[in-house]
């Protein structure tokens, strides 16, 4: 039955329904969800691995990565081990398995209790043997699994504090202990050199021993009284420093007992606590602050009593600055969904200057339809906080969801090492793979600003984390069963539309159609949502914005969006493209200046926005059948075989490809497949060092080998070369 034009135009332009024959569903998924029916059996960085003891090795890892490093170490490269590499892949969706059902334990303990089941399903002796010697190379491992879900960002951003300040607490530690026994030294080689040391009683005690009875004491006190002695300390200077000593020795900022209560606590759930503790112990900061600088004026005996004195007795507490405070602990606060109150306390908090490390916890991007004017309520804080702590200058902030995390590791490390506060704002989804589309779709893009990196904009900024930065929205191929059963690709966006089409709260803003009644509509041209944001609007007037979605029962079909999807779609858009900006893509000021520049006359015009904008496609399916939607896939490619290249270029095992999706997942166009849909590497240049690193890093079968960096500059290599080390 068709609609008619006139109905879904007023549908778009209205939200009248009235008119439809076919009702909103629940059950609607993003087209390109149709790869991820069974989410447990992906292969991604989760779960992760969360190492238990500050400052032993990695505090962060993923049991992929950890598995990819263990085939490594075990098998040999081709096809002769392929069989053991099976195996571990098996034993490693075992561990999946159980972490996602809600199971928690160690690796080892995991990994134990995964191969007792495998091998419970097999009777052959050489899978048996294989299995137990995996099992036993993972058996030592005490690191936690950690699976993806409500609790897992505050547990990897908690452990990221710990490891931080762990570090720091060390460095206190020593300071405080060498100067505390440096003083005390100082004050015994002055008793040393005393009179009162020379008595007979002081000498028998300072010998001790089984030879005591040996020496006459008296003797000795009577000729030590005629040796010269040098002048002792002045009393006002030994009680200078014992007090100095005692300060140092009865401070409660790190290294003691906390279950006796002699070590602070520094994590916080709420503004108005952590900012009460922070002034209570100011005092005591101070009395620590001016102990170590008393100390370390007596010990290189540069104290000045006609100076000092004066400095050290008006020093009060309002004179700390953030030197002083650097080498303290920093506060935690860890926030949940806070509300505009404590939002506000919050941005005071960091804007202050003081150590603190606030991690926001977002659970909701979008919002619901607000009461006024039935407007989308996206753009709301969960979006805007990041931002306007962007605006504080010298403040690091981090935005990212929970799926990013592992892979965003050294800069979450990063700012809880700065001694600047941190704003950490993290999106966590009812899923990971809604973590991961709130990303994809720009609606919670990632995005870094470090003011201690650099003197610039392009050294404090970074869109690391995004996939595609250089666009608009993100374009992904399309692989779906066609009329006749053929199989048909097509290249389509996904927007900030696809992903609200997963929301089952706004499923009245979307009308889907089958491919037969898509045909039959007339009057109005189809356009996806990407394209239909960049028509002018006259040519929208013309114009019915769709995204691509499946049913329950993975047939594809077309959906007609409302007007209010779009304007929240705009503003989205509109949002990133200031992001894209600060990170210096399509900077508008570089535009209008080139274009002042240019001396009169017909010229080329390279457009400053995104290909996205510049481009709209037209290459989705004129009229996409209610057929099965199936995975993603890019365009094949020519043949190419997978002998291993000269001068450290990256190259694939191809033979041995399981088509899997990860690495064309992460840059398609770096990544191809070949005509029997095995993969390569396409265009070396067309990514990043770090794109191919991760990509050895999560296939599932480890036969990408990165080779050398093509790129010098590249930020981070130090790091991206350790961990290339396994599959080089």
């Amino acid at each position: 039955m068709s609609h008619g034009a006139s109905a879904l135009a007023a549908f778009h332009r209205l939200g009248d329904r009235s008119r439809l024959s076919a009702q909103p569903g629940a059950a609607l998924r993003p087209a390109l969800y149709g790869a991820y029916g069974d989410t447990g059996r992906l292969r991604g960085d989760y779960p992760l691995l969360i190492g238990t003891r500050p400052g032993e090795g990695e505090w962060i890892g993923s049991l992929s990565a950890s598995m990819n490093a263990l085939a490594h170490r075990t098998t040999r490269p081709g096809p002769a081990d392929e069989p053991i590499r099976r195996q571990l892949l098996a034993l490693e969706q075992a561990i999946r398995q159980r972490t996602q059902a809600g199971q928690s334990g160690t690796l080892g303990a995991l990994a134990a209790s995964a191969a007792q089941t495998l091998a419970g399903d097999s009777a052959n002796d050489e899978w048996l043997q294989n299995l137990e010697r995996l099992r036993q190379a993972l058996g030592g491992s005490d690191a936690e699994l950690l699976g993806c879900n409500a609790e897992s960002a505050a547990q990897v951003m908690r452990r990221a504090w710990r490891e931080a300040e762990h570090l720091k607490s060390q460095r206190l530690n020593r300071r405080i202990q060498r100067l505390a026994q440096r003083l005390t030294d100082l004050l015994r080689s002055d008793a040393a050199h005393s009179s009162k040391a020379r008595e007979a009683p002081a000498l028998e005690r300072a010998l001790g021993g089984a030879d005591r009875g040996a020496f006459d004491f008296r003797a000795m006190a009577r000729i030590l009284r005629s040796a010269p002695t040098g002048a002792p300390l002045p009393a006002r200077r030994r009680q200078r420093i014992r007090s100095a000593i005692e300060t140092l020795h009865n401070q409660r900022f790190s290294d003691g007992d906390s279950a006796s209560g002699r070590v602070y606590d520094f994590e916080f759930d709420n503004c108005s606590a952590a900012l009460e503790a922070f002034r209570r112990r100011l005092p005591e900061m101070r009395d620590l602050v001016r102990a170590i600088g008393i100390a370390e004026l007596e010990l290189d005996n540069r104290y000045d009593e006609s100076r000092h004195d004066a400095f050290f007795r008006e020093y009060d507490q309002d004179r700390l600055g953030p030197a002083d405070l650097e080498p303290l602990p920093s506060y935690l606060l860890r926030l949940r969904n806070p509300d505009p109150d404590e939002r506000a306390r919050l941005l005071a908090l960091l804007e202050s200057g003081l150590q603190f490390k606030i991690i926001v916890q977002v659970t909701d991007v979008l919002g619901d339809i607000s009461t006024i004017e039935e407007q989308l309520s996206f753009g709301r804080w969960a979006q805007h906080l990041a931002r306007m702590a962007l605006g504080l200058d010298q403040v690091f902030v981090l935005q990212a969801s929970d799926a990013a995390l592992y892979r965003l590791r050294d800069t979450v490390l990063r700012g809880f090492t700065t001694p600047q506060s941190a704003l950490f704002s993290i999106y966590s989804g009812p899923d990971y793979l809604a973590s991961a589309a709130a990303v994809e779709s720009r609606a919670f893009p990632c995005f870094a600003y470090d003011p201690a990196a650099g003197d610039g904009q392009a050294q404090r900024y970074s869109l690391q984390g995004n996939p595609q930065v250089e666009r608009d929205w993100p374009r992904h191929p399309l692989v779906y069963e066609g009329p006749g059963h053929t199989g048909e690709r097509a290249e389509t966006a996904f927007t900030l539309a696809d992903f609200m089409a997963a929301d089952p709260r706004f499923e009245a803003c979307f009308a889907a159609l089958p491919g037969d009644e898509v045909a039959a509509e007339t009057g109005n041209e189809w356009v996806p949502v990407a394209d239909y944001l960049a028509l002018d609007r006259t040519a929208r007037l013309r114009a019915l914005p769709y995204v691509l979605v499946i049913d329950a029962e993975d047939c594809l079909l077309r959906a007609v969006v409302d007007d209010k999807v779009i304007e929240a779609a705009e503003r989205c858009q509109n949002a990133w493209r200031s992001l894209q900006e600060l990170g210096g893509i399509g900077n508008s000021h570089a535009a209008a200046a080139l274009a002042k520049a240019r001396p009169a006359g017909p010229q080329t015009v390279v457009a400053a926005t995104p290909l996205a904008a510049a481009q709209p496609s037209t290459a989705a399916p004129a009229q996409p059948a209610a057929q099965s939607a199936a995975q993603a896939v890019p365009e094949p490619a020519a043949e190419e075989g997978d002998t291993a290249p000269a001068s450290g270029e990256p190259w694939i095992e191809t033979i041995r490809c399981t088509t899997c999706n990860e690495c064309t997942q992460i840059n398609n166009r770096m990544f191809a497949y070949n005509a029997d849909q095995r993969a390569y590497i396409a265009d070396p240049d067309a990514g990043t060092y770090r794109e191919l690193v991760q990509a050895a890093e999560t296939c599932q079968v480890a036969i990408i080998h990165p080779g050398q960096p093509r790129n010098p500059d590249e930020p981070g290599l130090a790091e991206l070369l350790k961990r290339a080390e396994p599959f080089l």
